[in-house]
């Protein structure tokens, strides 16, 4: 099974909807980071081609009563309707990391999509470590193969 990838960094699905859709005509699964939707919004990432179905999680707190500035953050994947019998969703609850597990012909295949920003600051350092754990927790506790069959 051959399967075409790419990552792009939208900074807002709304305004790059044109450029998703051109994307998910040439590849299998788009990676999508900085969509920039809120919780609601998620499921927007559904209607940015009718061949696909997607996976997403914002970075934007809706708990507090007023948004200040622009939504920012979020990861996503959209993969082809006819690929959704082989996906599995792999629960990160981290909104810099969305993954799937692919069942291949050669195994199970983890995708992961990070988003991980850093202005320098202590505060912004340790939430870079803490997702950097996190993303080694889910790559060790996943049975996808550890290295391409043709690579010994």
């Amino acid at each position: 099974m051959n399967i075409s990838v790419c990552s792009f960094n939208c900074r807002s699905f709304k305004n790059s909807i044109h450029a998703i859709d051109k994307l998910c005509d040439k590849h299998d699964i788009v990676l999508l980071q900085e969509h920039w939707l809120l919780p609601f919004e998620l499921s927007l990432l559904n209607t940015a081609h009718s061949d696909f179905l997607s996976t997403g999680l914002s970075a934007i707190d809706t708990s507090i009563d007023i948004l200040v500035g622009r939504p920012y953050g979020g990861t996503a994947i959209l993969y082809r309707k006819c690929l959704a019998d082989k996906i599995n969703i792999v629960d990160s609850h981290e909104s810099r990391i969305t993954g799937i597990r692919v069942q291949t012909t050669d195994g199970p295949l983890l995708l992961i999509n990070v988003y991980m920003p850093t202005n320098g600051d202590v505060t912004s350092l340790e939430s870079y470590v803490d997702c950097l754990c996190q993303l080694h927790g889910l790559i060790v506790d996943t049975d996808a193969c550890s290295s391409h069959p043709y690579r010994r």
